[in-house]
Order: C-alpha cells, then sequence, then structure tokens
C-alpha cells in the first residue's frame, strides 16, 4: 500500500442508502423489545454496536426471507452506482466501513451492478442459528469489540492512507469523520458539521458528489 494513495471510506445506512436499513428490518420482524434497544440507542445508553447485537439475537427470521425483504425494500441514494464507477474508473480505493450487519448489506448490493469483490467490506459479522443471528464486531487486529467499531478501523486506515475521503450520516460517524481529510456529511451528521462550522461538503445524492469531486479536485492527492 503505498503512503501516498487515496482511499474512499464510505458508512452503509442512510449514506448509501436512504434511511436505515437495519431499522427497516427491526421495524418489520421486531424482535418485541426493538422499541426499548432502539430507544437507548438512541438516547446513547448503548452503542450502536450493542444496539444491533441485542436486536439481532432472538431476530428468528430465516436468511432467505430476509434476503427477499432487503432486496425488495432498500432505496439507493441517487447516482451511487455513477459515483461507484466514477472512482473505479479513476483507480481510487473504495471501502465500505459500517456499523451494520453483513448478511444484509451483502444482500442490498446484491441489487445493484456491483462486483462486490472488488472493494472491502468492513462491517459486522452475523451467524444465524436457531434463536436468531449471532452478531460480532472486531477491530483490525480482529479483537472482539462493543463500541468505535468504525473509528477503529478508520484509525487503521489512516496509518495506510496519505488522503482519506469520508461519508457519513450520523453522530456514529463523528470520531471517524475528524480524523480524514475530506468529509461529505449527511442528515445528523451534517447538522453537527454546520452547527459547528466545520469545513464539509453536504450532500444528499452522488450526482452532486459527483460534481463536487471534479469541481474541487478532490482526487488530488493533497489536501483542498
Amino acid at each position: 500500500m503505498m503512503m501516498n494513495s487515496i482511499l474512499i471510506q464510505v458508512d452503509f445506512d442512510n449514506t448509501i442508502t436512504k434511511g436505515n436499513v437495519s431499522e427497516l428490518i427491526h421495524e418489520k420482524f421486531g424482535p418485541f423489545n426493538w422499541p426499548e434497544i432502539y430507544e437507548n440507542y438512541k438516547n446513547k445508553l448503548i452503542s450502536v454496536e450493542e444496539s444491533n447485537i441485542y436486536s439481532f439475537e432472538y431476530l428468528d427470521i430465516s436468511k432467505t426471507d430476509l434476503n427477499k425483504f432487503v432486496q425488495n425494500n432498500v432505496e439507493f441514494r441517487e447516482g451511487f452506482l455513477e459515483f461507484y464507477t466514477y472512482i473505479t474508473n479513476l483507480g481510487l480505493d473504495f471501502k465500505i466501513v459500517s456499523s451494520g450487519v453483513d448478511f444484509y448489506i451483502y444482500s442490498a448490493l446484491s441489487v445493484l451492478d456491483i462486483d462486490i469483490e472488488n472493494f472491502e467490506i468492513i462491517t459486522g459479522k452475523s451467524i444465524f442459528n436457531n434463536k436468531g443471528i449471532n452478531v460480532k464486531y472486531y477491530d483490525p487486529q480482529y479483537n472482539k469489540i462493543n463500541s468505535n467499531f468504525k473509528y477503529s478501523h478508520t484509525q487503521y486506515h489512516r496509518k495506510m492512507y496519505s488522503k482519506i475521503i469520508y461519508f457519513g450520516d450520523s453522530h456514529t460517524d463523528l470520531c471517524s469523520s475528524k480524523i480524514c481529510d475530506v468529509v461529505f456529511a449527511t442528515d445528523e451528521l451534517q447538522n453537527y458539521y454546520k452547527k459547528n462550522k466545520l469545513s464539509h461538503f453536504s450532500f444528499n445524492n452522488y450526482y452532486d458528489v459527483i460534481q463536487i469531486f471534479h469541481d474541487k479536485n478532490l482526487t488530488e492527492p493533497t489536501i483542498p
């Protein structure tokens, strides 16, 4: 890995997609204590990783049914496929780093004409069992962790790349985004950056992102 290389690091839920796929799943299938788990997460009493560990633990739905539901209901932000093609053609590294869970991210991406073997997807790992879904998170050294998942991997990437362009939507992206060179923010993360007058690019769709990449020469190795 050349230290002068550029990484495009993108969150998944509500960043690549419109809305949160994990929340869609839970609103449809439960489990019974999902509202309590969600409330605890929103009030920052538990981490996003813990919310997924607890909420999927007793989600006793087959992988086939979950895949079908995700594929039928996921919506992507406009222009994402074109943006992915654009950065691929430029030879830039692209990674999805998400506190979500692997099975639904793979399922959602299967709707698009993207070969997921061509880039790294770093996310919670799932094992389906007879009670539900066991979800685990690991840091770059493969230690099991229950918080700061995205941040641990962003720190790792920080040592590997001279420039990281970060995309995120929520408070779970805050620590990671602050150690990156360029930030594209939407929703809650965008509100934070605007309120605190921090340098960022706001976005709602990826056509706008492509235009900003052009206009600001973001693929230059130096920070704009």
